[in-house]
């Protein structure tokens, strides 16, 4: 079984909803079908959650606040045992994506966090991100026999093709995927990425920053912290 490419495994929430996850090493990335009605109680676990529409829209409770998630617009966050939950309450079925980690960060983040059109450093395509203390998001648009060329991420990286297909390349292993597969490439690992199609892929990537990554932002932001009180 290939830790680049997880095998899907269900998981029955309640009589309404299915998720499919992915285990990536200590992450898991979660796809969502959410019919009208349906429901997710308030809930808490140890990991820290990020989530997203794909497609329709969803009230999300994050700890008494609550907000409508629009599809590829916003990210919510739930910290280690926030009380979190959903609801459907549209005429439409909504799909979704969450990802779950144990995380170190002490950043406190807000519930609700916005995305931000820019365009990818490296291959000019156009691209909206949002980024956290513990993670970054990308959704990237790939045109028509576009390349996305070879990558070393510092951070956990997982994909999620949203349309059409994309053969994706981790170390020696390539696969042609589409919406229902993730890949997974762990720090360091080198990847690429081709579409082959006649129509532009939307490409979601989670990038989990490392514990390292992590630390090292939370002492620059203490050691500012400390810098302001001896000087006001």
């Amino acid at each position: 079984m290939s830790k680049y490419f997880p095998q899907p495994k269900t998981i029955k929430i309640n009589s309404d909803v299915e998720l499919i996850a992915f285990q990536c090493q200590d992450t898991v990335v979660q796809l969502a079908s959410i019919p009208p009605g349906a429901t997710f109680e308030l809930h808490r676990h140890p990991e820290s959650q990020i989530g997203m529409q794909i497609a329709g829209r969803l009230e999300i409770n994050i700890n008494g606040t609550k907000e409508i998630l629009e599809p590829l617009q916003q990210v919510y966050v739930a910290g280690s045992n926030v009380l979190h939950g959903s609801i459907n309450p549209f005429s439409e079925t909504a799909l979704a994506f969450d990802v779950k980690c144990i995380t170190n960060s002490e950043e406190s983040e807000e519930a609700i966090l916005k995305v931000s059109p820019t365009q990818d450093k490296v291959t000019g395509f156009d691209c909206d991100y949002v980024v956290g203390s513990w993670f970054e998001i990308n959704i990237t648009q790939i045109p028509p026999k576009g390349i996305i060329p070879i990558r070393q991420s510092a951070s956990e990286t997982m994909g999620i093709i949203l349309n059409n297909k994309l053969m994706i390349a981790v170390e020696e292993e390539q696969q042609q995927l589409e919406y229902g597969s993730v890949y997974y490439a762990p720090v360091d690992v080198v990847y690429r990425g081709y579409n082959p199609s006649d129509e532009t892929v939307t490409l979601i990537e989670i990038l989990i920053k490392s514990r390292s990554q992590v630390f090292a932002k939370d002492a620059l932001l203490k050691t500012d912290m400390a810098r302001s009180l001896t000087t006001s």
